[in-house]
């Protein structure tokens, strides 16, 4: 565990998830929110990210646990989660538990692609279950609710480091209060809500 990490935590309450994934995507995201939270625009986008959740939410009890190659398991949905280590919370759309009591968190997106963004989301839900259950989570899937596609992701040792040099460099962002360069995938800037307040791109 980095000394940074645990500096930050001093100062700096809970991360959640979405501030991770938002990171990942951009971070210049993590300065407007926790540096600048009053200008954040409500988007089109949002809304109806967070109705379509809720609608798959509802089609997700209604499918067989076959979409993960499962004959039989516990689902639970909406799960809430933290690890007080990382200074992290979250809450999962759905968790599978296998009959061997593998815990598999599935994240759905309202996407016709996987992003890295996501994959960090995944992982680091799979951490804060291991926090919360003292296991290893090895794999966990995200839902692409658009082609209503479900795909595997390996939960890997590189994705773990990832997360934890994400959430150092987030913290480092709302320490400093110092605005971070754009993305080099300038293409992520032309719908972003936050694009009118960047100067340089």
């Amino acid at each position: 565990m980095s000394t940074a990490r645990l500096d930050s935590d001093e100062l700096i309450d809970y991360l959640t998830v979405t501030d991770l994934k938002n990171y990942a995507h951009c971070p210049r995201f993590t300065y407007y929110e926790h540096c600048l939270p009053a200008v954040r625009p409500r988007t089109y986008k949002m809304d109806e990210g967070t109705e379509e959740h809720e609608r798959e939410r509802e089609r997700a009890r209604r499918r067989t646990l076959r979409a993960y190659g499962l004959p039989a398991g516990e689902r639970q949905f909406n799960v809430r989660v933290q690890c007080d280590t990382l200074r992290l919370r979250g809450e999962i759309d759905e968790l599978v538990t296998t009959p061997d009591g593998a815990l598999l968190p599935v994240d759905y997106k309202l996407s016709r692609k996987i992003n890295e963004s996501f994959v960090i989301q995944l992982t680091a839900y799979a951490m804060l279950l291991e926090s919360m259950h003292h296991v290893t989570v090895e794999s966990g899937y995200i839902y692409l609710m658009t082609p209503r596609k479900m795909e595997l992701i390996p939960i890997t040792a590189q994705r773990r480091a990832t997360v934890y040099a994400m959430l150092d460099a987030a913290r480092a962002i709302i320490l400093s209060e110092n605005m971070p360069s754009p993305p080099k995938a300038r293409a992520k800037c032309r719908d972003c809500e936050f694009r009118r307040f960047c100067n340089d791109v």
